[in-house]
């Protein structure tokens, strides 16, 4: 496609009319999803930042094809790109505004089924997994950040889980540790977390999350709800 054609395509996605801003975005997941599609490295800074931008749209059906538009733009830009707007997707799910959060989560999401070269994943995970633990375990984070960042990590986990072998016991630190929240919905998605992390666990550290979560269940006085979820956490690692 002419670079002026792209170039019109790409100020129609910005402009203040809605349907022009739908319309424009749908004509480039269209050119996105063509077989012969290249973009230069002028040109993958600017899709980046405009589908980046677009998945903030007031309009919730051009922020919806905004992030379908990530699907094939994470295969048609270089590392740095996918890497980039992994880091800013992050940003906007621990620091962004409070509407934001649900379409950054569901734009990492989207990144993370797509992503099929291993160097890449590895690129990825650097700065991702620490991002999602610090969303997991810092003091004064909202309970619906900690769900969102545990769903990413367990989708991650399922998928990457092997690549991601010097992180383990950090990462299994960060899970037990949210098996005493007060939240449900935490503890809930801690489980199935730490369910996709044990496939991947050396035998050591297997045997580290069994003995803790037996140890638990030993408390005297634990809550009900608490020894239910450390039984449930039991049934999630055999």
């Amino acid at each position: 496609m002419a670079n002026l054609q792209m170039t019109g395509i790409l100020e129609k996605m910005t402009g203040k009319d809605k349907d022009y801003r739908y319309m424009a975005t749908s004509d480039l997941l269209n050119e996105l999803n063509k077989e012969g599609f290249k973009a230069d490295t002028d040109l993958e800074i600017k899709l980046s930042n405009i589908v980046l931008q677009q998945l903030d749209d007031v309009a919730g059906d051009v922020s919806g094809l905004a992030v379908k538009c990530l699907a094939p733009l994470v295969k048609k830009v270089s590392e740095a790109r996918v890497v980039e707007m992994t880091n800013k997707l992050c940003e906007k799910l621990l620091h962004g505004k409070d509407q934001h959060r649900d379409i950054a989560s569901i734009a990492l999401k989207t990144i993370a089924s797509e992503v099929t070269a291993i160097s890449l994943a590895q690129s990825i995970l650097v700065t991702l997994s620490p991002q999602l633990i610090k969303g997991i375990t810092s003091p004064g984070m909202s309970t619906e950040i900690k769900c969102e960042c545990l769903d990413i990590l367990c989708d991650v986990l399922h998928k990457f889980g092997n690549l991601m072998a010097n992180d383990h016991e950090l990462l299994l630190n960060a899970l037990l540790s949210q098996l005493n929240s007060n939240q449900a919905t935490v503890r809930k998605r801690t489980v199935s977390c730490i369910a996709s992390l044990a496939s991947s666990l050396s035998d050591d550290l297997l045997g580290k999350v069994t003995v803790e979560v037996v140890r638990k269940l030993r408390t005297k006085g634990a809550k009900p709800e608490m020894i239910r979820t450390n039984i449930q956490m039991i049934g999630a690692l055999r």
